[in-house]
């Protein structure tokens, strides 16, 4: 599987992460990939002619297909998912930031929590389907108007800068709003409560400092605040799947022992 991605320019990095395409070369029988909680939301389209699933593992059983010509909506995760596809299969997707599609689409993110859900735009659909795909959805996504009511790439910079260590009520404070407000604020912007979102934020970053690896585990979970190693572990086989122990080695040593990363 081959992945790539391209930044976008201007004030739309405010809302939007990153464009990527992700093929499933013709040698592979079939691919898999973990997608970890990160609070961002993907307008995906399977521009291939196989067909990918999704697995996410907050609701058992499930398998989502990505239709080849089919547009979609990914939601914010509150668990750790499984993308599968085999040889055939490209996927192009725009990533969001947290609050980044509510931002340019004015949609509440709540129906689409841990789903994919169809999604209808025919002149997007037709630019990721073309190259280059940066400066197209750039000049495409830039004329769109960006909800400014309560912005949210301000508060969720607030979460990031704490490293996910910050309590509601201060979060609250320190962007000048009321516990309910910044609750419906949060219902619209990512689907899920603020306490959660800190959370995965708090996670991402443990991701953060497995890559540089230059800290041991017991380090990283004593400096964000996870109580013991056990508090570390389960926060990892919720958002990731996998154990903190088997991430960090496989940053070590790109060794996967037959797991997706």
């Amino acid at each position: 599987m081959s992945y790539i991605e391209y930044k976008p320019a201007g004030p739309l990095a405010d809302h939007i992460d990153a464009y990527w395409i992700r093929r499933t070369t013709a040698d592979a029988a079939s691919s898999g990939r973990r997608v970890y909680a990160d609070g961002c939301a993907d307008i995906i389209i399977n521009t291939g002619s196989a067909t990918a699933l999704f697995h996410p593992m907050a609701i058992a059983g499930q398998a989502i297909p990505l239709q080849p010509g089919q547009m979609y909506l990914g939601g914010t995760m509150t668990a750790y998912g499984v993308v599968t596809a085999p040889a055939g299969c490209i996927l192009t997707g725009i990533r969001f930031r947290p609050g980044g599609f509510y931002a340019l689409y004015q949609q509440p993110m709540a129906p689409a929590v841990d789903s994919l859900l169809a999604f209808s735009e025919p002149d997007l659909q037709l630019l990721m389907g073309r190259e280059p795909l940066a400066p197209l959805l750039d000049d495409y996504l830039s004329a769109k108007k960006i909800n400014t009511r309560h912005d949210f790439s301000s508060i969720y910079k607030v979460i990031y800068a704490s490293k996910g260590q910050i309590a509601v009520e201060a979060l609250a404070k320190e962007c000048h709003m009321s516990k309910r407000t910044m609750e419906r604020v949060f219902s619209e912007n990512v689907g899920i409560p603020p306490k959660e979102f800190i959370l995965i934020v708090r996670f991402q970053e443990v991701l953060r400092r497995l890559r540089a690896r230059r800290e041991s585990l017991l380090r990283i979970a004593f400096e964000l605040g996870y109580h013991d190693h056990a508090h570390l572990t389960n926060a990892f086989k919720k958002y990731a799947g996998i154990l903190p122990s088997e991430l960090s080695r496989f940053y070590k040593t790109g060794i996967a022992d037959g797991q997706y990363f």
